[in-house]
């Protein structure tokens, strides 16, 4: 029997008359080129990702023209800039630089007698129903919410998520934790980028996540994103019709949405301290 494919299509308004965006995206301190960093316009649906050498180019219609563009990326400060009209009414350059952020790391005792594992997620391994990215977008993203017993330490030990089928030769995700507010994700909680590396098979895929040191007292989101443009009809994760809900945004800085109607088969090993 052919698999079921759920495509979940999140449509963005785009008018005829178009301007380009682009240059590069730099680190302040040291001017070295910043990969894969979110561009775009909040809540707009319009976004991208800057490539593997820091450069970056968007395509916004004419209604968008005159509105904030932000840039933001794990481990330095986010910055806006305000899209102003130029003599070329088609191209607009902005060479942008973000400044690293300082960070201190939390802490956490773990001993084998004061914490217990748990695995939080859907558990489905569909070959038949299966799901994918919802957009070629970059900066696209689908997310699982992950609920924890609260005012408990949690630190997270590993991200599963399985393959239902993969044609793309090394692709690379990124990987984000996001905290939760009013029901969506929010703030990215990591200190610095996750990336992970798909295998071209089926399987439930594990990602250690123990040396990033990432520790929550709430509940929060972990989604996957496009950083690559490799052709989403190449990639299938298992999916199901019950359990929890699917989170996806259409592009960098976009609105996120939840789609009741299916589950994706991801999901978290956590150590949570006892009372």
């Amino acid at each position: 029997m052919s698999p079921t494919y759920f495509f979940l299509f999140l449509f963005g308004g785009f008018l005829h008359a178009q301007v380009f965006v682009s240059d590069l995206v730099s680190a302040a301190d040291t001017g070295e080129p910043l990969p894969y960093v979110n561009i775009g316009i909040p809540n707009e649906g319009i976004g991208t990702v800057s490539n593997e050498a820091g450069y970056y180019t968007l395509e916004l219609p004419e209604h968008l023209q005159q509105k904030t563009l932000r840039f933001s990326m794990v481990g330095f400060s986010e910055k806006e800039i305000f899209i102003s009209p130029s003599e070329d009414k088609h191209a607009l350059v902005y060479d942008i630089t973000l400044d690293p952020e300082t960070t201190e790391l939390n802490e956490v005792v773990v001993t084998n007698s004061s914490w217990e594992k748990v695995s939080v997620g859907n558990k489905t391994d569909s070959k038949r129903i299966v799901t994918g990215f919802t957009s070629n977008q970059l900066g696209n993203e689908i997310a699982q919410f992950i609920r924890v017993k609260k005012n408990r330490p949690t630190k997270l030990e590993a991200f599963w998520v399985t393959l239902a089928e993969n044609k793309i030769e090394n692709a690379v995700l990124r990987l984000n934790i996001y905290s939760e507010k009013e029901g969506f994700p929010d703030a990215n909680l990591l200190k610095t980028p996750i990336y992970i590396e798909l295998p071209n098979d089926y399987q439930t895929l594990t990602l250690d996540l123990k040396p990033y040191a990432i520790y929550v007292e709430d509940d929060f989101f972990v989604s996957l994103e496009w950083i690559e443009d490799y052709g989403i009809e190449n990639l299938w994760f298992s999916a199901g019709l019950f359990g929890k809900s699917l989170y996806a945004r259409n592009a960098s800085q976009g609105e996120w949405v939840r789609k009741k109607a299916l589950s994706i088969g991801m999901g978290v090993e956590l150590l949570q301290k006892h009372r």
